[in-house]
């Protein structure tokens, strides 16, 4: 009965019909089957690690070399869903060295992270390897080995291969047209985009991106407009190629409309506005995206901080420190950054002082951004101490470095130091000065009223001055009285910025303060034949997360009544205290009473009449202002820091002044 049931198996030759035999092939058959079982169990496994460094440390640790490709298969797509494309191509030199069968799978994986490096000699081999196991014609392998030609500059191998396969998908077009773009074949791209026989969205969106990136926003809209359907992304990238084109109005028009936002269109929209100085808006529609659900991320709160930086919105600023604390957004260099730029430039250098020590990923950028706004607060040793630091660290200064140092010098008259460290640039880190480096020389010497050297170094430049460096020298004629200088000095400037504002009113201002009051008159009226319209001067204030704008004599403030009369006290005070208004800070030959009153009037003194109103005593006022401060306004507030008991904090356009007890932390310095 048993011989009747035993059949000669198709697997095993004739002549190893014995039993022995027969028992050895079953082993080895029944081995192979486990380890093939075995090594899709391992596939699958691999395929559930979230992270690369997981998954590798697993593969590595396996008792046996896989001899099936799933395994490797799975492992090199849990890499590359990561981006971890170094690994990648380290998993498919790994597969190659122990000669296991490459497939369809495994090929296009090697051939992204290839594409991604632009690493040639890997796609090559895959590319040979493809043609020798009969897989060249595989449609998802010609689609990779597209995208690796595009990706490593080589359109021309890629459209032999585009030309070559039969039948092609949409997605393999897709590929081509964007390689072409990515080469910059913009011409070819949209030939093959209107040659397409079928289009999905993905198709609409490649051009559309094209066309924003190259600046013909009119056609991408045109393209947009025809478009069957859309999806978030054609929505995005119209938004983003108005944000590019600074059409924030275009952009916002498109935001408003769409169905449906995601973190791209957020930071798309907020991100225009800020570039856009809509600083306002900006912070409104966060609170709009707060609503809605929506999370900011890095790229949000970067933003962000840079809006309520501008505004000079710290407790704004504050809130959204916390925020990247609550919701564990990462601290990378870009928001540790901007949040150094914002605590500094919202006038809490010590709470930027905190963010920086407490970074662990300090660079150039960070350093510099800290050096910059120590500076801005004439707070020396602690800018040389962040650049001794950053030495120490084998941080190698670029040029922002030594801006901010020289700034540093030049805000409290360290005229050697700053020539030292001029010096040091050029001679120790071979850095060739730049057309900023040469203003912050001459604002170096002009404050210190050597305005003879200020001018012979401009003079001496191997670059055409700019408008700003002149511009830094005429402030110094301001500050030294030297009319003559600044006639010959305000030449140059109105030649080159001719329709600018703040040259007539500099130079009418020095007029004023020597009394010239012809001359002043005549600056203005040039101003008005050339059509040039001044610069009104405002002041911001925060007060309970709300911004106020105040314009010199504005009048529109809601509780304008209450800071008008707040005002007059303030001035009868302090007159107890021996304040006598700057008359020379009046631009205008009018009575002393007309004098006294536009000077009383001005923007950072209405601002502060509100704060001391609306704040509690003893708290800071901060004020942020868009032009320099005059002397008669810097002369109030330091008397009514004394007056008020108050700390104020002033930034101006060019640095920051803190005022406390009748002192200024410039040393009248500025």
């Amino acid at each position: 009965m048993a011989s009747s049931l035993s059949y000669p198996s198709p697997l095993i030759p004739p002549q190893q019909h014995d039993g022995c035999a027969r028992v050895r092939v079953l082993q080895r058959l029944s081995h192979n089957f486990d380890r093939a079982r075995t090594d899709v169990a391992i596939g699958h496994r691999l395929l559930s690690y979230p992270d690369p460094s997981s998954a590798l440390a697993f593969f590595l640790s396996l008792p046996y070399i896989p001899t099936t490709p799933f395994p490797y298969n799975a492992l090199l797509r849990t890499l590359y869903r990561s981006r971890a494309h170094h690994d990648v191509l380290s998993a498919y030199a790994l597969l190659r060295s122990r000669s296991v069968t490459c497939d369809r799978f495994s090929l296009p994986l090697a051939l992204r992270s290839a594409s991604a490096l632009t690493y040639i000699p890997v796609g090559l081999d895959a590319h040979s390897l493809a043609i020798k196991t009969c897989l060249s014609s595989s449609l998802s392998i010609v689609t990779a080995l597209v995208d690796f030609y595009c990706s490593c500059g080589l359109p021309f191998y890629a459209r032999q291969l585009f030309n070559r396969a039969h039948p092609r998908d949409v997605v393999l077009w897709n590929t081509m047209i964007t390689g072409l773009v990515k080469c910059g074949q913009f011409h070819d791209a949209q030939d093959l985009f209107d040659q397409m026989p079928e289009r999905n969205i993905s198709s609409w969106n490649t051009l559309i991106d094209m066309h924003c990136k190259m600046g013909n926003i009119d056609r991408a809209r045109i393209l947009f407009d025809e478009m069957p359907e859309r999806d978030v992304i054609s929505w995005n990238t119209m938004i983003s190629g108005y944000a590019k084109m600074s059409d924030c109005d275009a952009a916002r028009e498109l935001f408003d409309v769409m169905p449906s936002r995601d973190s791209v269109s957020w930071n798309a929209m907020i991100t225009s506005c800020v570039h856009s100085r809509r600083f306002h808006e900006a912070l409104s529609l966060f609170r709009m995206m707060q609503s809605e659900g929506a999370r900011a991320d890095g790229m949000t709160v970067v933003a962000l901080l840079l809006a309520c930086t501008h505004l000079g919105a710290l407790d704004l600023g504050k809130w959204m420190h916390r925020y990247i604390r609550r919701y564990k957004i990462k601290m990378d260099v870009f928001v540790t950054t901007a949040l150094i730029n914002m605590y500094g430039k919202c006038g809490s250098i010590d709470d930027a002082h905190k963010v920086f020590d407490l970074s662990t990923n300090k660079d150039v950028f960070l350093c510099a951004t800290m050096i910059e706004v120590s500076a801005m607060y004439g707070r020396v040793e602690e800018v040389f101490e962040v650049f001794d630091s950053m030495r120490s660290a084998g941080i190698k200064p670029n040029d922002v470095t030594f801006v901010g140092l020289l700034k540093a010098c030049a805000h409290v008259g360290l005229v050697e130091t700053g020539m030292k460290y001029f010096d040091i640039m050029m001679r120790d880190f071979g850095l060739t000065p730049k057309m900023e480096h040469y203003g912050c020389m001459v604002d170096l010497f002009g404050k210190a009223g050597r305005l003879d050297e200020a001018f012979e170094l401009i003079r001496s430049m191997p670059m055409e001055p700019s408008p700003v460096v002149w511009s830094t020298l005429l402030s110094a004629c301001n500050i030294h009285s030297n009319v003559s200088l600044a006639e010959e000095v305000a030449c140059h400037l109105i030649e080159l910025e001719p329709e600018n504002c703040a040259n007539y009113i500099l130079l009418a201002n020095i007029y004023s303060k020597a009394n010239k009051w012809d001359k002043a008159a005549k600056t203005r009226t040039l101003m008005k034949e050339k059509g040039v319209v001044k610069t009104p001067g405002c002041s911001l204030i925060e007060v309970n997360n709300r911004v106020h704008e105040f314009f010199a004599g504005d009048r529109d403030h809601p509780r304008g009544e209450e800071i008008y009369e707040m005002l007059n006290n303030m001035a009868v005070k302090l007159k107890r205290l021996g304040y006598e208004p700057c008359m020379f800070s009046a631009l205008h030959d009018v009575d002393r009473e007309g004098k006294e009153q536009a000077l009383l009037h001005h923007s950072e003194k209405l601002a502060l009449a509100f704060g001391l109103i609306t704040t509690e005593k003893g708290s800071a006022v901060r004020i942020v202002k868009n032009l320099r401060v005059c002397d008669d306004c810097h002369l109030f507030l330091k008397l009514a820091s004394k007056c008020y008991g108050r700390k104020i904090i002033l930034r101006d356009y060019h640095r920051f002044h803190h005022f406390s007890d009748g002192s200024c932390s410039c040393s009248d310095y500025w």
